[in-house]
């Protein structure tokens, strides 16, 4: 009966130190769960500098994230303005993917998958995780890499928003005559 006891004693022990798996996080919040207000806050609090608001007609905050992660220049954060939902946050490097990057993003999210391109430089690496897709890749008209952590179906609202937002702003446009 011993035995049992500490069997069932260790059992307890293992699951009680096994830590449930916590929500992808950016800046110490959830992206699967963060608005707007909630993820600003945090960006500030990490001192991230803003250098301009979305507003109206921006469709994304900019930030200067050169404190926040090494080698990178920019942060750009997107929400559904509808109800203020995240759908978009992305880093831009002054470079083309590094090793480095790509390996520590390996070691935090495990093996990419890997998306072909034309040409063995224009492949982009994708995890996905808690509903969230991360993507490096390479933008070579710019000299760039972007590291992005996208919701999908924010995402997608954000951009029928936008569409919205451009066939209506043609429209008033075409009524104004100057005649």
């Amino acid at each position: 009966m011993s035995r049992c006891s500490n069997i069932a004693a260790l059992l307890c022990l293992i699951v009680g130190s096994i830590q449930p798996a916590s929500a992808l996080e950016l800046f110490g919040v959830s992206l699967q769960s963060t608005n707007r207000s909630e993820l600003r806050s945090a960006v500030k609090a990490a001192g991230v500098v803003l250098i301009r608001e979305g507003g109206k007609e921006n469709w994304f905050d900019v930030y200067d994230s050169s404190r926040a992660l090494a080698g990178s220049s920019r942060l750009y954060l997107g929400f559904v303005k509808q109800d203020l939902r995240f759908a978009f946050a992305e880093y831009e490097f002054g470079n083309l993917i590094s090793r480095q990057l790509l390996s520590n993003l390996t070691a935090k999210y495990g093996a990419a998958e890997i998306l072909a391109g034309s040409f063995i430089s224009d492949r982009k690496y994708r995890w996905q995780r808690d509903g969230i897709d991360i993507e490096l890749s390479s933008d070579w008209r710019n000299h760039k890499s972007r590291l992005s952590y996208i919701n999908p179906v924010n995402m997608a609202d954000l951009l029928a928003e936008r569409s919205a937002y451009k066939v209506q702003a043609e429209a008033i446009a075409g009524e104004v005559s100057f005649y």
